[in-house]
């Protein structure tokens, strides 16, 4: 009996670290390689510009991918674009229109509530973007950074 029990703590053991070393090597590894990746292209953005990082980096995958840095240039809260090549695209420096009335617009048009909105580059322009996802379709929307004014929509399935 001693023996069985044994064996069967071994075989569980060992399932138990091929699951652990399965989650390292092919989840844990790759999503902290790519995050220390992001983290290595917003400081090379902000040291070799001389920007004073403002917390928020996002990279925005459109039709082309953006790095869409919050900074602060001479003292100016400003939103800085830059293409995959880290070569500037846009920068964007004035008022940003309030996010909550973005949701509310969102919410009184789609009846869908976004919680949180990601700022893109999108047309050329800087912009609200968030999605909504439930079991039938996709719901991507876009609003001006700095008006808060509709721009477009792409909903995908249904």
């Amino acid at each position: 009996m001693k023996k069985h029990t044994f064996i069967i703590s071994v075989v569980v053991l060992v399932i138990i670290l091929a699951v652990v070393s399965f989650y390292m090597l092919f989840v844990h590894v790759p999503y902290y390689q790519y995050h220390h990746q992001l983290d290595e292209i917003r400081n090379e953005i902000c040291e070799t510009n001389q920007y004073e990082y403002d917390d928020y980096f996002s990279e925005y995958r459109g039709k082309e991918t953006y790095y869409i840095v919050k900074v602060k240039i001479n003292g100016v809260e400003s939103y800085v674009a830059y293409n995959k090549d880290l070569k500037l695209v846009d920068t964007y420096q004035g008022e940003v229109a309030d996010e909550a009335v973005v949701q509310k617009a969102i919410q009184d048009k789609y009846q869908v509530n976004i919680e949180s909105m990601e700022i893109g580059y999108e047309n050329e322009r800087f912009v609200y973007y968030g999605r909504y996802q439930d079991e039938q379709s996709l719901l991507y929307v876009y609003y001006d950074l700095a008006t808060g004014e509709f721009i477009k929509a792409v909903r995908l399935g249904e």
